[in-house]
């Protein structure tokens, strides 16, 4: 049994971080273990290990260079998040993300790609009714202390909800001649990353300033059986292409994923408007994706 008191604790937190990840930093130090994060300078050097070069897309590169990071920091376990897990409700197809084991299963696709991390703990990316089970479970493993779960579950509870997003700026400012709607899977997008994927003199409303939970509704009546994550992405899209004042719809794909080449085609036939897809690493050019696209933020 391990004394958790003296466990550091790493987290993964390129992957949607901001809806799920402070929740639990703060049940694994109400635990009495220390949470412990990688930073850039970290990140970068272990963007040189064999086994996170050889991960195609860049976010979840980044995501398995904060992993291997953390394990060279000595962490006990690694608390790393399901992207498309059983709170969402929905059994997806093998399409789209469903079709990709990064997206699919990224606690699995991680532990197979990447030798040599400590253990890996699985937790939904998103919080909700559903998440006191999850809880429970994970705690009860990790401490062995039934008293200790409930005393935490009971301090914690009220926060096992998802965050409510300040609502978006839809009519542009002087200056904005046209308005561009950017969708992207829903880990891609940080402010930096949309700062740049903008033009000058355009008005941009990302997906990520909208609530996940409506635009996953929304896809999820345009095409059954997705990936939520790709639902989400489609749901957008819809939304923007319902929306009069918005005069184009963007999609900005990593090469490197064929799921974002199958999402794409996907938006293509359902959206409208007209479409335009930028890719990220032209929207990187000349930038360290370091400093635009890493997730290292954890408040």
């Amino acid at each position: 049994m391990l004394d958790f008191a003296a466990v550091r604790v790493g987290f993964v937190t390129q992957l949607l971080w901001d809806r799920y990840g402070t929740f639990w930093r703060h049940l694994v130090e109400d635990a009495g273990a220390e949470s412990v994060v990688a930073g850039g300078d970290q990140v970068r050097g272990a963007l040189a290990d064999a086994r996170v070069a050889a991960v195609g897309p860049l976010a979840f590169r980044l995501a398995a260079a904060q992993a291997v990071a953390l394990a060279a920091a000595g962490v006990d376990t690694l608390v790393v998040p399901e992207l498309n897990g059983e709170l969402d409700g929905v059994v997806a197809t093998p399409r789209g993300g469903g079709a990709d084991p990064w997206i699919a299963d990224f606690p699995a696709a991680l532990r197979s790609a990447v030798a040599g991390l400590p253990p890996l703990v699985p937790v939904p990316a998103s919080l909700g009714p559903g998440v006191e089970r999850v809880v429970v479970t994970t705690l009860q493993n990790l401490l062995h202390d039934a008293h200790a779960v409930r005393r935490i579950w009971g301090r914690r509870r009220a926060e096992a909800r998802p965050q409510r997003r300040p609502a978006a700026r839809w009519e542009p400012a002087a200056g904005e001649r046209t308005t561009v709607g950017l969708v992207a899977q829903p880990w891609l997008l940080t402010d930096a990353l949309a700062a740049r994927a903008g033009r000058q003199g355009e008005h941009l409303v990302a997906q990520h300033r909208l609530e996940p939970a409506l635009l996953r509704a929304e896809g999820a009546r345009v095409e059954s059986g997705l990936a939520a994550t790709d639902a989400e992405a489609l749901g957008a899209a819809r939304l923007f292409a319902r929306r009069g004042g918005v005069d184009t719809v963007r999609f900005l794909a990593d090469r490197a994923s064929g799921a974002d080449a199958w999402l794409a085609g996907r938006l293509r036939a359902a959206v409208r408007k007209p479409l335009e897809v930028r890719y990220l690493d032209d929207v990187l050019a000349g930038a360290d994706p370091v400093d635009i696209v890493l997730v290292t933020q954890v408040d």
